[in-house]
């Protein structure tokens, strides 16, 4: 505390981990662009910098004060803050994600957890509807914060999507049973195989005794398309065969398979039939690869295991042989104006029709929420829903218009990313702590939600150029016809190399009277790009 009290301007300040879990970014702060770029607003240039300290420990618990599941998104998490990272103005962005994979697999490979500080017990009891990343974040920080949790999850086993919808070659089951695990460890309490609206009712959940509702059921049902014959046997949404294959449940394998979608769940699916024995594995996409909104990263390895890519094919209609799928016909697209998304929208070319030849068709063009289970709830279906079917509730609370239920996640917002799940669970934990706490919710004063100077990402001078850590991967030959994890983790060797090209945004000015970093050569930048701190 010494270095509190000598500080001349009241900077440095001592924060417990409370103040931590309720912190969210303020317009106020210097904050590095990627920690403003990530959605859990994770302070990634600190654990980096711990990262090439050697201070491991100290890395995933920094990691740890805004996400849970950090060897989960070191694995799938598509970093959204790598596109804000400003060492790419001089060569490529710092590999934030194989950092902050590496220090999570650190503890899980030495077998023991470290520590994080849990409050005093509060006597209050939270609900948590739901286990996957936004149900499994909010429980872990509402423990954090001394309130007693218990999950209710419909599925056999806690984990949502990241269980049921992605492929174990990408990630793990143990990685995640391993997170999972230590959530539990922590005091949270979990009840499988119970389903909300059913079996469980709102106020059951008053009776017991339960102080606050978070209701993170997600996004489990299918966008379907309505093309002639698209109820045909052999066609199947992407979910579904997703969810059947990872409860072993019998799935049509087919010889010839055709995937209709271009996001991450039509590339899990294709990748997922090659390996089952496929002969064939086709994606039909109606716009081009520019477009595609699956990871880069996914693309290329589908490419790289065989599978088709077929770009600017719009589906027309299933093609029927003896009351199964035989082919389905497409037509030729070409991109016109730009949609509301901001991609050019795909026009249909006249007298281009042909048929594909399949005997599976797995359509993955996109999910919804199933707001059904508020239907058998009397005090539940109270509570509006939007016109997209998502929970209406506060954007600056999460609290709807019960009081004591709160919700999150992608039956709130609609399907999003697993981090924006995550950040969603602690920014409830935060409305329902102060709910609990106080009986009200104090606003965010002057919330930043992103504050990034163009000039910050449009010049960078003077910085040496570093080549990027690239992760360990598979070879070929090695992940064809199993479900081995393709992408390893980095050496301890190549982590502290990577770290040391972090320019610690957030703390370093990179102008003329600032020259001490190592990445920084005696080219001095003009103050006009400087980042100020």
């Amino acid at each position: 505390g010494e270095c509190v009290r000598a500080c001349p301007k009241g900077i440095i300040g001592l924060i417990s981990s409370t103040t931590k879990i309720l912190h969210w970014n303020q317009y106020t702060e210097c904050l590095a662009p990627c920690q403003q770029k990530c959605p859990a607003q994770i302070d990634i240039r600190k654990y980096v910098q711990y990262i090439k300290e050697g201070r491991f420990k100290d890395a995933l618990l920094t990691i740890k004060e805004h996400n849970p599941l950090p060897s989960v998104c070191g694995r799938v998490c598509p970093e959204p803050c790598a596109l804000a990272c400003r060492r790419q103005i001089s060569d490529e962005p710092v590999a934030i994600n194989y950092l902050k994979r590496f220090v999570a697999d650190q503890e899980y490979l030495s077998g023991t957890r470290y520590e994080v500080p849990i409050a005093a017990d509060t006597g209050k009891q939270v609900a948590v509807i739901g286990g996957g990343p936004s149900g499994l974040s909010a429980a872990y920080y509402l423990r954090r914060l001394g309130h007693a949790v218990t999950i209710f999850e419909k599925m056999p086993k806690l984990g949502g999507m990241l269980r049921y919808g992605i492929p174990e070659y990408r990630l793990p089951k143990k990685i995640l049973d391993w997170e999972i695990q230590g959530i539990l460890e922590m005091g949270v309490q979990a009840k499988t195989g119970v389903e909300f609206g059913e079996s469980l009712k709102l106020e059951l959940l008053k009776t017991e005794g339960f102080d606050a509702v978070y209701v993170a059921v997600g996004a489990w049902d299918d966008q379907r398309l309505t093309i002639e014959g698209h109820d045909a046997e052999g066609v199947i949404s992407g979910i579904k065969y997703l969810e059947r294959f990872h409860t072993d449940e019998e799935v049509d394998k087919g010889e010839y398979i055709i995937v209709i979608g271009g996001g991450n769940t039509a590339i899990d699916a294709a990748r997922t039939a090659q390996r089952m024995g496929a002969k064939e594995v086709s994606i039909v996409y109606r716009r081009s690869r520019n477009e595609m909104p699956a990871n880069p990263a996914e693309i290329i390895a589908a490419e790289e295991e065989g599978i088709n890519l077929r770009y600017l094919y719009g589906p027309q209609r299933v093609v029927i042989e003896n009351g199964r799928v035989a082919g389905l016909e497409v037509i030729k697209m070409e991109l016109g104006e730009p949609d509301p998304s901001g991609r050019r929208r795909p026009v249909p070319v006249e007298g281009s029709e042909q048929i594909l030849k399949c005997d599976v068709i797995i359509e993955a063009v996109g999910q919804k929420p199933n707001m059904e289970f508020m239907k058998n709830d009397s005090h539940l279906k109270s509570i509006p829903l939007t016109r997209w079917n998502t929970i209406e509730a506060s954007e600056d609370s999460l609290q709807t218009d019960i009081p004591y239920v709160f919700t999150g996640g992608d039956c709130f917002t609609g399907p999003a990313l697993a981090i924006d799940a995550i950040a969603a669970g602690r920014f409830a934990a935060r409305s329902i702590h102060y709910y609990l706490s106080e009986g009200k919710i104090p606003p965010i004063e002057e919330r930043a939600r992103d504050f990034i100077p163009e000039s910050l990402l449009s010049e960078l001078q003077g910085i040496k150029s570093k080549t990027r850590v690239h992760e360990p991967v598979v070879p070929l030959e090695e992940r064809l016809g199993n479900f081995k994890e393709v992408e390893g983790t980095i050496a301890e060797e190549d982590a502290l190399y990577e770290s040391s090209r972090c320019l610690n945004c957030g703390i370093y000015c990179y102008n003329k009277d600032i020259v001490e970093d190592e990445n920084i050569l005696p080219v001095l930048q003009s103050e006009g790009d400087a980042l100020a701190s």
